[in-house]
């Protein structure tokens, strides 16, 4: 599991390795760039190479590459933009060096003539669009089709929110210090990085207490989760209720059935109008049913054992948003004392009615896509996009529950304030019924842990089932294509891959 940090951590901790750990600035800055040349040197064609460089530290890091470089034995030049006397410290200094050492500083350079260019216009502290100059060379940078090597964040890209500030280099990598950044794994910022390189270069975390701590899992991360009690029983791995399905839709309680079974759930028993008994019966014999029939009074003695008999529940896939599927929500939330999982139409019908969720008896997860947060918040798509973190956090704390906020990198925060941005998947999950899915998997990774006495908090738990549900799109791409992956492939890729191999 990686740690992140927003542009204030980052800053808070480069002044605490130079004023307390008495790590010099110099030094680190020269950490800094060898990292960047060593990068050049074993992932991009070094032929001729130029450092765009900026007026603060980060144009420093990328004068001392290019002299690095250049005293490798290399063809390197730097190219200064913006008013000398704005220099920092740093970078002056590093300026003066590349002059006692001559390496070659151009005005006006054709970036075409290049085969690698290393972007140091901007670092992390970017909070304000980019315009005149400096946005007439990223436009250049970027016009050119020069491979890019940025140095620690893309120039133009926010640190916190991957948003564009104006115009922004587009990378084929970067180099980042210390830590990978949130807008480094943000859309459109992770589009813009590139693959990503993080270097160590002296700094550790300083943070202080009570604000929000953001992580990104790994693959390795998902072992706790994966393993199997050698002498476990059905019972040890948990019993979910399914409150899914309607009179007109089926497959969403399939799927979030069946991925929760495949994910290694010991029992599920699905709670759903009698017009699904039959596709059960034949698509999925394992699951347990418990009907009702929509329009008539809910059978109260039904609901009861089926939540007495249940460990873990969630609610909401294909559920409609009518009378009955209303009262099945605020059921189960005014009178569960086990944890929920709420996606899909019982979101929507929280969206008209906010109470339902205040007023939970019970801990709580939430899994919205874009469109259901917006009828949860009132806000619009394109506002929520501009600081997804920010927007998964509100709620999370709003409404005391583990948000976990679908897009193409999927945000989970917690009431406390832990954020985990994922950085597994593709396209291949932006098909009908992967939302199902991903419900089924994260009620089974809750209901295992739960059943185990693990101390892992619910949203390292959602994170990692965010991160295996993102891992199978990318498996079950490898062997089809994006383009025709459908959610049941998912659930297969469960059935026949091993996500940790």
């Amino acid at each position: 599991m990686k740690e992140l940090v927003t542009a204030e951590q980052m800053r808070r901790s480069d002044a605490f390795a130079i004023e307390h750990q008495h790590m010099a600035s110099p030094v680190l800055m020269e950490r800094a760039a060898l990292a960047v040349a060593d990068e050049i040197l074993q992932h991009q064609n070094p032929d001729k190479i130029l450092a765009v460089c900026g007026t603060g530290n980060n144009g420093g890091d990328g004068a001392a590459a290019a002299r690095i470089l250049r005293l490798r034995g290399y063809d390197a030049e730097i190219c200064p933009v913006g008013n000398p006397e704005k220099y920092s410290e740093g970078m002056r200094t590093q300026m003066k060096i590349a002059g006692n050492y001559r390496i070659p500083v151009v005005n006006n350079p054709v970036f075409t003539e290049y085969t690698v260019i290393i972007d140091a216009l901007f670092g992390t502290g970017l909070s304000r669009a980019v315009t005149g100059a400096y946005a007439k060379v990223i436009d250049q940078i970027n016009e050119s089709h020069v491979p890019v090597v940025s140095v620690d964040i893309p120039s133009g890209i926010h640190t916190d929110t991957g948003a564009v500030l104006g115009t922004a280099v587009h990378a084929a990598a970067t180099v980042t210090f210390a830590f990978e950044k949130p807008g480094l794994l943000l859309p459109p910022g992770s589009v813009c990085s590139g693959t990503v390189y993080q270097a160590e270069i002296g700094v550790s975390g300083c943070f202080l207490p009570g604000e929000p701590r953001y992580y990104r899992m790994e693959q390795k991360d998902l072992l706790p989760f994966l393993k199997r009690n050698p002498l476990g029983n059905k019972g040890t791995f948990g019993k979910i209720l399914a409150v899914a399905g309607s009179r007109e839709i089926c497959g969403a309680a399939l799927l979030c059935s069946e991925a929760a079974f495949r994910a290694g759930a010991g029992m599920v028993r699905v709670l759903t109008e009698e017009n699904n008994r039959l596709p059960f019966l034949l698509k999925l014999p394992e699951a347990m049913l418990s009907l009702y029939r929509d329009g008539e009074p809910l059978p109260e003695e039904t609901l009861t054992g089926a939540l007495e008999w249940s460990d873990l529940a969630l609610i909401g896939p294909g559920l409609g948003t009518g009378d009955t599927a209303r009262e099945l929500v605020k059921w189960l939330l005014s009178g569960s004392s086990i944890p929920v999982v709420i996606d899909a139409d019982a979101l929507n019908l929280i969206a008209r009615e906010p109470s339902l969720l205040k007023k939970a008896s019970c801990p709580t997860v939430v899994t919205p896509h874009l469109g259901e947060m917006a009828r949860l918040t009132g806000k619009s798509i394109p506002a929520l996009k501009q600081n997804l973190p920010a927007a998964a956090l509100d709620f999370a704390k709003e409404f005391h529950t583990v948000c976990v906020l679908k897009d193409a990198r999927t945000v989970v925060a917690s009431p406390e304030g832990t954020l985990f941005i994922n950085s597994s998947g593709c396209s291949a999950l932006a098909t009908a019924g992967s939302g199902d899915v991903l419900t089924g998997i994260l009620a089974s990774l809750l209901v295992q842990q739960k059943n185990a006495g693990s101390s892992l908090p619910a949203e390292c738990v959602a994170a990692a089932a965010v991160f295996l549900h993102g891992l199978l799109g990318e498996q079950a791409a490898g062997q089809m294509s994006e383009a025709s992956v459908l959610a049941g492939d998912l659930i297969r890729m469960l059935e026949h891959t091993d996500p940790l191999a």
